[in-house]
């Protein structure tokens, strides 16, 4: 009996893009009899998405969170090791990774095509496909970064399929304008619009990726600089991002030290901080005022903030425990561009006061 390779489908984008949010649409749209496990890469040391995954979709298979580092570069073999234990823990059928904003997906490609290469070798029955690779744009953003970051030009260029991310709130002349600098990183891919975060699955699924069928027909020792035209330079490619990760000591349960940082994130440079993600527990009522309820029970919260839009997801008691210890009100990650992480941990220092813990 002949078995299938598992599709993979790979999610790329600039940080706060909105590649988990248009994942989590997707979960939300799979049948009920169809496994899909989620391998996701995150720059600091704090697994906050894996509950907001796994409360989305109550069929899925399990999710898997590779942090510190980049799939690209740092993290290779950590991510040979955990496709491998998630198709031989759960079996899906089919496996999504969301990479880092900071991902070259060529790479990443590569290594997949050495993997698949690997199971056919060794006959397992495990084998995976690259499916393909879908590159999610901050239309409203983009500009801002595509001069400026060579991963963003990278993520544009190789890809299978673009989706036009939080294009609602932009002109139709932002929005040409936008179009056209893609057209001019990439002519011949397919692009697409979002529909408020959302994509259908039959956009996604079954594109039979023509980058991971050229990569399949090339030489195994052929390297990504021959598929995506440019050089991976894993020291410019680290340069992009420095990571501060904060952490909140708890002092009483009403939330209130917590209050600064709901200030400073009002207020947060958009031009300066990439991205800032975080888990908070406190009562619905000392959230900051767009987001308040008038529960007085603490509860648990998962902060994204992008380019000075935030927005606070409630989580569910069961995942809530796997997040937080009993001794924080709230730990998280915040982005800065490469040479401002001392700068910023000064600044946050002072704004959020004793007690907080700022690293670099």
């Amino acid at each position: 009996m002949t078995v299938e390779p598992t599709p993979v489908t790979v999610f790329t984008g600039f940080l706060g893009a909105g590649k988990t949010t248009l994942l989590i649409s997707l979960l939300k749209q799979l049948p009920k009899d169809y496994k899909v496990a989620i391998l996701k890469n995150e720059y600091g040391d704090i697994k906050i998405d894996s509950a907001l995954a796994a409360q989305s979709n109550g069929n899925l298979a399990g999710v898997t969170e590779m942090l510190n580092g980049c799939l690209c570069c740092v993290l290779t073999g950590q991510m040979r090791a955990a496709i491998i234990e998630l198709q031989e823990k759960y079996h899906p059928d089919r496996i999504l990774i969301e990479t880092s904003g900071s991902a070259f997906p060529a790479t990443i490609s590569i290594q997949l095509r050495d993997l698949a290469k690997e199971f056919d070798d060794q006959a397992s029955g495990q084998g995976i496909r690259l499916d393909g690779i879908i590159n999610v744009i901050d239309v409203e953003h983009f500009m801002g970064y595509a001069d400026t970051s060579k991963t963003a030009a990278l993520q544009a260029q190789y890809t299978d399929l673009i989706v036009f991310n939080k294009w609602e709130n932009v002109s139709e002349r932002q929005f040409d304008i936008v179009w056209d600098r893609v057209n001019d990183l990439n002519t011949d891919t397919p692009k697409i619009k979002s529909n408020n975060g959302s994509i259908s699955l039959e956009a996604i699924l079954g594109i039979d990726s023509k980058l991971g069928l050229a990569l399949l027909q090339a030489p195994r020792h052929q390297n990504s600089h021959d598929h995506a035209g440019h050089g991976h330079d894993s020291d410019e490619h680290v340069s992009e991002i420095e990571t501060l990760t904060v952490k909140f000591p708890k002092k009483d349960l009403d939330g209130k030290e917590l209050t600064p940082f709901f200030n400073y994130i009002e207020i947060a440079p958009k031009d300066e901080i990439y991205r800032m993600k975080f888990v908070v527990r406190l009562p619905g009522s000392a959230l900051p005022a767009a987001s308040k309820s008038d529960s007085s029970e603490p509860r648990t919260y998962i902060l994204n903030w992008a380019f000075g839009r935030y927005e606070f997801t409630l989580i569910s008691e069961e995942a809530a425990p796997a997040l937080l210890d009993d001794y924080l009100a709230g730990i998280g990650t915040v982005m800065v561009g490469r040479g401002d992480g001392r700068r910023f941990r000064k600044r946050l220092s002072g704004i959020l006061g004793d007690g907080v813990e700022v690293e670099l």
